[in-house]
């Protein structure tokens, strides 16, 4: 084997363990949020607009000065249905499925007609969708580091911040419609983004640079509807001030971070 073709198996390699790592990290952020609204259910809910403003701000900065440039050079005029379907994707999740982490943690049961509340069909429905959010950030994992260490670590933040609120909502939803299911839901949401991460590994290397660029306009999508639908809501309901300054605190996050993988 060459010296080339050697070095090229290293960062193949390298690049796997940095998606296992952080698509593991993004899990454990699940955890803990499920760990702290078990600690503390009010105090979660009280201070949760914080992260969400932080994640909001990050997630912004991350599609508008990253993931976007990037997809729009790779896939050109297939960017803008792409990015169309990503953010139209999960609006019409939200219409069926309960996914993530803004208004649905003060969540209320669906009363039907017959005047029952129907909380099995619900708590399927909310893990289905919190579960199914969880995948895709592992995939988005994934593609980010195929393209470059940084797109991929920033992408990572991003899930990561965003993915503690969201053990925060798993739990509060599923422990209100399923209670006796609901420890070992939330961490089947939890385990769905390393194995999202994981499941990238099967297809990432043979992709093209135009599917590339497709899959991050699609994710690009995906969190500028999280941020603008779920994430920023938050920031108006109160202390409004400290959640502008933790919005411009997250987005200057993905900033340093650029500054640092430029040096």
């Amino acid at each position: 084997m060459s010296t080339q073709n050697s070095s090229n198996v290293v960062i193949m390699y390298e690049m796997e363990l940095l998606i296992v790592f952080y698509g593991v990290l993004a899990g454990l952020a699940t955890l803990f949020g499920i760990y702290v609204i078990r600690r503390n259910h009010e105090w979660a809910l009280k201070n949760s607009h914080y992260v969400n403003s932080f994640a909001a701000g990050l997630i912004l900065a991350l599609v508008f000065f990253h993931l976007m440039p990037e997809a729009i050079e790779l896939s050109e005029l297939a960017f803008y249905p792409a990015i169309f379907i990503g953010f139209f994707t999960f609006y019409l999740f939200e219409n069926f499925i309960v996914i993530h982490s803004g208004s649905e943690i003060h969540y209320c049961l669906d009363e039907g007609e017959d005047g029952v509340h129907h909380t099995s069909r619900i708590g399927v429905m909310a893990f289905s969708g919190l579960a199914f959010h969880s995948l895709i950030d592992g995939i988005i994992i994934g593609v980010g580091f195929e393209l470059s260490t940084e797109i991929g670590f920033l992408a990572a933040m991003a899930v990561i911040l965003h993915e503690m609120p969201e053990g925060v909502t798993s739990f509060a939803i599923i422990n209100e419609v399923m209670p006796d299911k609901s420890k070992i839901l939330s961490v089947v949401v939890a385990i769905a983004t390393p194995f999202g991460a994981l499941f990238s590994l099967l297809f990432i290397r043979d992709l093209s640079e135009l599917l590339i660029g497709i899959l991050l306009a699609l994710a690009a999508g995906t969190f500028i509807y999280v941020a603008a639908s779920d994430l920023i809501p938050q920031t108006h309901e109160k202390n409004n001030l400290q959640n502008l300054i933790a919005f411009i605190v997250g987005a200057f996050f993905i900033y340093v971070i650029s500054l640092v993988f430029n040096t």
